[in-house]
């Protein structure tokens, strides 16, 4: 299942995210628009979640 949030609730879920079926997904990082990458809150929590050019989407899946 996939559900498309916002970046508030992108960076929110992935910085408390009790469970581990959820993955914070982003279209954008490192310069791929095609494909969506996982973040990592360890790797990722810099990242500058309201730059809607550089991570124009951000989605929320559940395995």
């Amino acid at each position: 299942m996939e559900l498309i949030i916002s970046p508030f609730w992108a960076k929110l879920v992935l910085w408390f995210n009790p469970f581990n079926r959820i993955m914070v997904m982003c279209r954008g990082y490192s310069e791929d628009y095609k494909n969506f990458t996982e973040l990592v809150w360890d790797d990722d929590k810099h990242l500058d979640f309201f730059d809607r050019t550089s991570y124009p989407q951000f989605q929320l899946w559940l395995t």
